[in-house]
């Protein structure tokens, strides 16, 4: 069960659920993993709060450098940590701005000991109050060069609460995980339900292959006050779905790929921009 263990870690969708898996399983007393990867998207496809399709003229970039790490406390309590160590965001008229995204600290606790079933608890640390202009590359009408508020931080602090539940099949190859979330945002915003499923297994003792379909909705809102920019994720609702791939170099170094992209079959995309989120990377585990 330890490589089933092992790949579980690198299963979400990079920009808009964080980079930790949804899983039943614990890390085991004093054993570790630690994953940094380079994230890019690109879309001018911006789907507005209503869930259509508006001609957006310019296209919306995003980068990031993306540090992962868990520590088995215990054998039933994983610490974790999920830090965005740079984060670069433009429009294709515009200058990119850049700076470290909401800082995540949670705690897994392994609720039963015959199997794997979790509950997750962890908070979002905001690292700025939301604001980061960017300045256009062109002149208005007028002479003026416009400004566009695009953040890395949405500038709160989010506590998600996430159950999860995993099985290993006879070969020990192959397993399966189901996951729901619900984030708890203060500030006005409103809260947001995950929930989601993993397929993944272990091809020629060496790649691990994995399937994801996780969808997001909308909780009950308060007063929307930062509504204005997608990038506060305020009304953002989804479907998405990926193929992650790690190829294990040694017993404890890998290589892993990434990419996910949206959809609206489940749940309508709503105030999103619509694209495939591309990344790579490398872990260690021990």
């Amino acid at each position: 069960m330890k490589n089933i263990k092992s790949i579980i870690v690198i299963c979400c969708c990079l920009f808009t659920c964080y980079a930790q898996a949804q899983s039943g399983w614990t890390r085991e007393a004093k054993g570790f993993y630690v994953q940094a990867s380079a994230a890019h998207f690109s879309s001018n496809n911006y789907y507005t709060t209503e869930g259509t399709l508006a001609d957006q003229g310019s296209t919306f970039n995003t980068s990031a450098l993306l540090i992962y790490g868990e520590y088995g406390i215990s054998d039933r309590f994983t610490a974790i940590l999920d830090l965005p160590l740079v984060r670069l965001n433009s429009f294709s008229t515009t200058e990119t701005v850049g700076g470290v995204g909401n800082i995540q600290l949670g705690i897994k606790y392994k609720l039963l000991k015959s199997f794997p079933l979790s509950l997750q608890v962890a908070l979002d640390i905001p690292t700025n109050d939301g604001s980061n202009f960017a300045q256009s590359t062109n002149a208005n009408a007028f002479g003026e060069f416009d400004e566009i508020n695009l953040p890395v931080s949405d500038g709160e602090f989010n506590v998600w609460t996430t159950l999860a539940a995993s099985h290993g099949f006879d070969n020990g190859k192959t397993y399966a995980s189901a996951f729901s979330s619900v984030n708890f945002r203060t500030e006005g915003f409103s809260n947001q339900l995950q929930a989601g499923v993993e397929l993944g297994h272990l091809f020629f003792d060496k790649l691990y292959l994995i399937g994801k379909l996780k969808i997001q909705e909308r909780l009950s809102s308060e007063n929307n006050v930062q509504s204005g920019s997608f990038l506060f994720g305020e009304g953002t609702t989804f479907t998405n779905y990926g193929v992650t791939s790690m190829y294990k170099v040694t017993d404890h170094f890998n290589v892993v790929a990434q990419y996910s992209d949206y959809a609206g079959f489940l749940v309508e995309r709503k105030n999103i921009y619509d694209g495939g989120t591309f990344s790579l990377g490398v872990s260690f585990e021990y």
